[in-house]
């Protein structure tokens, strides 16, 4: 079992998941677009989102991605 199934089974989500459920809206941070992409990949797959473009701090030392549920 890989870690994001083990996570699901405990039911125990990475809390920036729980942020986006509860208010519609979060902006994850990461300091790599592949740290990024393993965060969405951590969002529910019955959870419908949108993202922007990925943003980049003036620095470059952190990317950024707004997801916003898409409601029904």
């Amino acid at each position: 079992m890989n870690k994001t199934t083990e996570q699901r089974a405990d039911n125990q989500q990475p809390e920036f998941v729980t942020d986006l459920i509860e208010k519609g809206t979060t902006t994850l941070s990461a300091p790599t677009r592949e740290a990024l992409a393993e965060m969405v990949g951590n969002l529910p797959a019955e959870c419908k989102y949108m993202v922007g473009a990925v943003g980049r701090t003036q620095d470059g030392s952190t990317y950024t991605l707004q997801v916003d549920i898409i409601k029904n």
